[in-house]
């Protein structure tokens, strides 16, 4: 005769199977996603990033050096780019793993798709990972299924999932989400502890939009270890092991060795090299003292000359560092680029342009937080680390939302599993029935996203009517189909606005001068003299530059400003048809507001 069945095993039993649902929700959000790309071709859905990055993994197989990230088309002779080779490298595998099979347009094309997909799914078993460790066995089911729809709401964060998304951005995600999985159960395991650091590692290699993030976990690891001393020695010291480890082997694999103490404080190099590596050897340094001495104020006093150390040999070795990273932007190019660069954009400028949008990026987020406080308050001692640490770690992502944009994507995405977490843990018996499922769902970022829009008339009245430049890339000039036209013309030398220098280079073998990078300052002041200057000034720069051919595009927020900047300028002429003797249309690559120019030699 079998045992009975308790309630609570049946209610769970009841549950929707996690791998089923996670199947499903991913397979419709990748439908929902790559629609546009089959709409327009997924080469045309790809940002100015994506189609950057498109280039330089086609270098890389052409033949570019492993450790020469110089963009040799843009800015001739060339602009050294600040991306890593880490995401390079899957992209190209995959494009050589189906080129044989598809032909180089078509594996290119399915990569596209493929990529962002995969990285989609992987971010959904994360987060549902991330819920369901911290739950009893008999809820995990229902943990992991209010997880996924959760995450699938994250609407900041989906965009960067969307087919022919292959810039950096979801692959940081995926590995916050990874860095999140395992610092939260370090308490119980060394090997995710160690994991932990190399994700960490992994992470900064790549870019350092999560440096604020991991810098307040590691932070809190440090805590930990003073605190509780020989009790968290063992996962303390393998963070730390496994964070210096892999900087310092990601080093020698990413960087020439020439190269590694370079001052270079917009990407992996010299001064991270030494905060990440540096701070792991710190913890170490920290639980070498814990072992031989058990005093919480030697630990503390340790703790302490580690850290002043390590941040005086930073700040005396790397003092230009300490500055914004766009401080190398000349102002000129502040005012006329990067201002209208949405994720540039800060919470009192969003406030003041788009203030239906607030909800929609900031508030699940700081409600998660809330709960994540509460938590920490009413959690036992043993497990009190998984709530701090998950905590920290958020608000730091909150905090870099706050300053731009683009951080309101990993803030809500990591939010996810966290408040269903804390609605659990706050309300135990939720998560045996629907009522944690439907709790989370309330609160979820798509549905005060829609709150945010429905009161936006309550908001209208207060604003000044200013918009957040979201050009239409298809009438823009910047979708790699505009650009195509061009390669019909003999390999040359394009002066065209910013942001339609990317797909020129994805789709011809010309080189362009302008280009949406902060480290691009000579092309896009040259472009931007150039084509605000008279016409008798401009051809001298022309000349000086080498110049084939210049392009014009009337409905390109460049062309607005440089009209704006100069009435009488070459841009404004160009716009009214007003050519210069020493400039010519070329009728056949021209368009309704699009125009191609040849230089007269």
């Amino acid at each position: 005769m079998s045992p009975p069945v308790l309630p609570t095993e049946r209610r769970s039993a009841a549950a929707p199977n996690p791998a089923i649902v996670l199947t499903i929700t991913w397979a419709a959000i990748v439908a929902a996603l790559g629609f546009p790309a089959i709409k327009t071709g997924v080469f045309d859905a790809l940002s100015t990033d994506d189609a950057m990055r498109l280039v330089e993994v086609r270098d890389l197989l052409a033949g570019q050096g492993w450790f020469d990230l110089t963009q040799y088309r843009l800015d001739p002779p060339g602009i050294a780019m600040h991306w890593s080779r880490i995401v390079d490298a899957p992209l190209a595998l995959l494009i050589l793993l189906f080129r044989p099979l598809l032909g180089q347009h078509a594996a290119e094309a399915l990569t596209l798709v493929a990529w962002p997909s995969l990285l989609m799914g992987a971010a959904l078993w994360l987060a549902a990972t991330i819920a369901s460790q911290a739950s009893a066995p008999a809820d995990r089911a229902r943990m992991r299924l209010a997880t996924i729809l959760v995450t699938a709401l994250s609407i900041p964060a989906l965009i960067h999932f969307r087919a022919g998304a292959i810039d950096h951005h979801n692959v940081q995600i995926v590995l916050l989400l990874g860095f999140v999985l395992c610092i939260t159960g370090l308490e119980h395991s060394a090997a995710k502890a160690a994991l932990a650091g190399c994700l960490a590692g992994l992470s900064l290699a790549i870019g350092l939009e999560m440096l604020p993030a991991i810098a307040v976990a590691s932070a809190a690891v440090m805590g930990l270890l003073i605190w509780k001393g020989t009790e968290a020695l063992r996962s303390a010291g393998a963070f730390g092991a496994g964070l210096a480890g892999s900087s310092l082997l990601l080093a020698l694999l990413l960087l020439p060795l020439n190269s590694l103490a370079r001052p270079v404080c917009d990407a992996f190099g010299g001064p991270i090299l030494l905060l990440s590596a540096g701070g792991g050897i710190a913890l170490l340094a920290v639980a070498g003292v814990s072992y031989l001495r058990r005093s919480i104020w030697m630990r503390l006093a340790a703790a302490a000359l580690a850290g002043a150390l390590l941040l005086g040999a930073f700040f005396k070795s790397y003092p230009s560092c300490v500055a914004s990273p766009y401080a190398q932007v000349d102002p000129l190019l502040v005012s006329f680029w990067l201002e209208r660069v949405s994720e540039t954009v800060s919470v009192t400028e969003l406030a003041r342009m788009q203030p239906q949008k607030l909800l929609a990026y900031y508030a699940f987020p700081l409600l998660t937080l809330g709960l994540c406080l509460v938590a920490i308050i009413r959690d036992t001692p043993q497990t009190r680390f998984r709530w701090i640490v998950s905590t920290v770690t958020l608000a730091a992502l909150f905090g870099v939302s706050l300053w731009e944009l683009r951080g309101g994507a990993a803030a809500n995405i990591v939010a996810a599993p966290l408040c269903v977490m804390a609605i659990a843990a706050l309300r135990p018996g939720a998560a045996a029935n629907w009522g944690l499922l439907r709790a989370a769902l309330l609160v979820s970022p798509a549905t005060l996203g829609g709150v945010g829009f429905a009161i936006w008339p309550a908001f209208a009245a207060g604003t000044s009517g200013h918009e957040i430049a979201m050009p239409d890339p298809n009438v823009s000039c910047q979708t790699i189909s505009s650009a195509t036209p061009l390669a019909a013309l003999p390999p040359g030398r394009v002066m065209a606005p910013i942001d339609s220098g990317p797909a020129i280079l994805a789709a011809t073998g010309h080189s362009v001068f302008a280009g949406p990078y902060h480290r691009n300052n000579d092309g896009n002041l040259v472009m931007v003299h150039t084509m605000t200057a008279t016409p008798e000034a401009a051809r001298a720069m022309l000349r000086a530059r080498q110049v084939d051919y210049i392009l014009t595009c009337n409905r390109s927020a460049d062309q607005g400003d440089l009209v704006r900047i100069a009435p009488e300028g070459l841009a404004a002429r160009l716009g009214r048809g007003e050519a210069p003797d020493y400039l010519e249309p070329v009728e056949a690559m021209s368009k309704p507001g699009w125009t191609v120019w040849r230089v007269r030699k």
